[in-house]
């Protein structure tokens, strides 16, 4: 089984160019995290360990022990806290420009993306997700906007924000955790990603298997998903998912 979970402010259509292709060869669920998406608006705290709780009611409501965890930036860091906290629940893990790994954030796309209401406004924040601005679309721009407007959506985003980042950047990150970790782990990072940089990737331990994807920014699983996909499909198929 293979987990997919979503970064801030996206949704189970994340994984759209990812999941169908991972389907081919393992059992793959992609689903919307409290706050996002179709699931309901109760985020708890809404740090990182309480929707960590959320993904094991999912991992058991589907009667799955274990699985392979991919997860997008706010997943990333959801799935490494698994990792870290709950590794008898983790085969193998792959982190996609994740939080966690240091300080540094660009605060103005997460507050830009909670405050924007507007068309103009929404689609100069979600160029900051790309390498190339271009790569927003229309629909993109008008789900987000749609979503936005829902009873409750900004407030529970804020609430996320608040527990997860400082006026600084991240809250304290989980790097110095990693020499001590029990499953495989995998990143990767777009080369021009404009949130968080890429340079969380340099000097992690040993053993830590790392992919730098150029041309990619933030969402290197939709931009560069051929790439991806192999990476990650290869890394299931060496480590056992």
């Amino acid at each position: 089984h293979i987990m997919l979970i979503h970064g801030f402010g996206g949704d189970l259509n994340s994984w759209m160019f990812n999941q169908p292709v991972l389907s081919t060869a393992y059992s793959v669920h992609a689903f919307d995290l409290p706050g996002h998406g179709g699931s309901g608006l109760y985020v708890g705290n809404g740090s990182v360990p309480e929707l960590a709780d959320a993904v094991l009611a999912v991992l058991d409501s589907l009667e799955i022990s274990k699985a392979h965890f991919v997860g997008h930036s706010l997943g990333g860091a959801i799935c490494l806290f698994l990792a870290i906290k709950h590794s008898d629940r983790v085969s193998s893990t792959s982190l996609v420009c994740p939080g966690g790994l240091g300080s540094e954030i660009n605060l103005n796309f997460i507050d830009g993306f909670i405050s924007a209401d507007r068309r103009k406004e929404m689609k100069a924040v979600l160029g900051e997700l790309f390498a190339d601005a271009g790569a927003v679309q229309r629909k993109m721009i008008e789900e987000t906007l749609r979503y936005k407007r829902l009873d409750g959506v900004p407030g529970a985003l804020d609430k996320i924000r608040q527990a997860n980042f400082t006026d600084d950047g991240q809250a304290p990150g989980m790097r110095d955790a990693l020499p001590a970790l029990k499953v495989p782990l995998q990143v990767i990072w777009g080369a021009e990603d404009k949130i968080i940089p890429a340079a969380h990737l340099d000097d992690l331990p040993a053993g830590i298997e790392t992919h730098l994807i150029e041309e990619a920014g933030h969402m290197p699983h939709m931009e560069k998903a051929a790439d991806i996909n192999r990476v990650i499909g290869d890394f299931v198929n060496r480590v056992g998912g």
